[in-house]
């Protein structure tokens, strides 16, 4: 009976131990590691176990993770992991951008990426890893393009010395004088020199009465593009004669043409001699000036053979005396500047008249004419002159002049202040020019 009672003790005394032994298991804690994007490198407590995604069990702590990929700004995350927890961290990656610094030599215009980014010097800043290029250009240099390479964020400097690209341009005209468009750009008159950039450009050459003319010129850096007398082609203009009654003789300078409405076309600028002829009627004449590639219409009545005068002044709105008897001022003929319309007189008596045209501001301020009267004519007195001062010009000095304009020029006036005297006056030495009335 004892030796089974301590048989007894001894078999329980071992289940004790042995259940005593056997310590329940503790849950697992975990770390599920992630970023954007992925293939960053992890570091734990200076060990790198491995780059994202990354999964790891770990003991319950504070952790400091460190996650570093190239191109990108390192980033850290703290972690607290407690007993059977699981975390999952996701890290956003910043790329590493640094600074560059563009300078030239002269200042530039730089453009980047489709971008006018103004003159250098010029800053872009926050440029991720890679390779890029910029543009710089400027009148008279050649484009010039600058690269660099980004690979940390310390800042950079761009330097770039930029060369001259200019040549010269020289042109020449028949005749001179003419306006020169370059790219159309006014840039001179010929006789012309200037520089320009190497390259094609497009020259046009222009003149007041001229056809212009328009060709295309290469131009190398260091060297002269020449462009010789380049002939420019009067403008054509026409006359178109027409007379009351129709059907009149054309002549013009001394060539007969045909009958009246009749179309002088073609024709060179300068100073026509017109006249009519029709049986029955007093013969018509008329002096004209055609500009350059002007249409100038005539119109010119014809009088019956009865006795009498017609009379035309040159200018219009002088005062006029038929055998010491005003009968009126001469008024502006519209088609043809410079003279009076025509003034008739009729039912005159045969025999010999006078007619005298005065203005207070002519020289002479009278001027008389004889003219004989016959039966069944028409005596025609053509552009009756008077040479009549129609401009006052007043010099910035104060100084007053008072004549004929005879032509504005570009930059200065051709003036005449006494019968068969001219001179030009430079513009900038008028502060202003008043236009006098033709009649007294």
């Amino acid at each position: 009976m004892k030796n089974i009672f301590t048989v007894f003790l001894l078999t329980a005394a071992a289940l004790l131990a042995v259940s005593c032994s056997e310590k329940p298991e503790k849950p697992v804690s975990r770390l599920i590691l992630k970023s954007v994007p992925e293939g960053a490198a992890v570091v734990i407590r200076e060990k790198e176990p491995g780059r994202t995604p990354l999964k790891l069990k770990a003991a319950p702590n504070t952790y400091i993770i460190k996650f570093s990929l190239e191109k990108y700004k390192d980033h850290w995350e703290k972690i607290e992991l407690k007993q059977g927890e699981q975390k999952e961290i996701t890290a956003h990656l910043v790329p590493e951008t640094a600074s560059v610094m563009i300078t030239s030599s002269p200042a530039a215009e730089v453009e980047f990426q489709g971008k006018k980014l103004g003159m250098t010097p010029v800053v872009i800043n926050a440029l991720q890893h890679g390779s890029y290029k910029a543009e710089l250009f400027r009148y008279g240099f050649s484009r010039q393009s600058v690269v660099w390479k980004i690979d940390s964020a310390v800042p950079q400097l761009v330097k770039a010395d930029l060369t001259s690209n200019m040549g010269t341009l020289q042109i020449t005209s028949k005749p001179n004088n003419a306006e020169v468009v370059v790219d159309g750009k006014v840039m001179g008159r010929t006789p012309f020199k200037e520089q320009v950039e190497e390259g094609r450009h497009s020259v046009q050459l222009r003149r007041n009465g001229y056809v212009s003319v328009t060709q295309n010129v290469d131009v190398k850096k260091g060297t002269a593009a020449v462009l010789s007398n380049i002939e420019l082609e009067v403008k054509t203009g026409s006359i178109r004669i027409v007379s009351n009654p129709v059907g009149a003789r054309v002549f013009v300078n001394g060539s007969s043409y045909g009958n009246t409405p009749f179309t002088l076309k073609n024709q060179k600028p300068g100073t026509y001699n017109i006249r009519l002829e029709k049986e029955g009627f007093d013969s018509v004449t008329r002096k004209v000036n055609l500009p350059a590639g002007s249409n100038l219409d005539v119109n010119l009545k014809m009088d019956s053979n009865t006795g009498g005068v017609d009379i035309i002044t040159q200018p219009a709105g002088v005062a006029l005396y038929l055998d010491g008897k005003p009968v009126g001022i001469s008024e502006k003929d519209p088609a043809s500047p410079g003279i009076s319309k025509k003034l008739e007189f009729r039912n005159l008596s045969m025999g010999e008249h006078q007619l005298s045209v005065a203005h207070k501001r002519g020289k002479p301020q009278k001027k008389t004419i004889h003219f004989q009267i016959k039966k069944g004519e028409i005596v025609r007195l053509d552009n009756v002159s008077l040479w009549i001062p129609d401009t006052r010009i007043i010099r910035k000095n104060g100084e007053t002049e008072t004549g004929r304009m005879i032509q504005v020029l570009n930059d200065s006036y051709l003036f005449g202040p006494a019968p068969g005297v001219q001179y030009t006056i430079n513009k900038n030495d008028v502060s202003k020019v008043e236009t006098l009335k033709d009649s007294e």
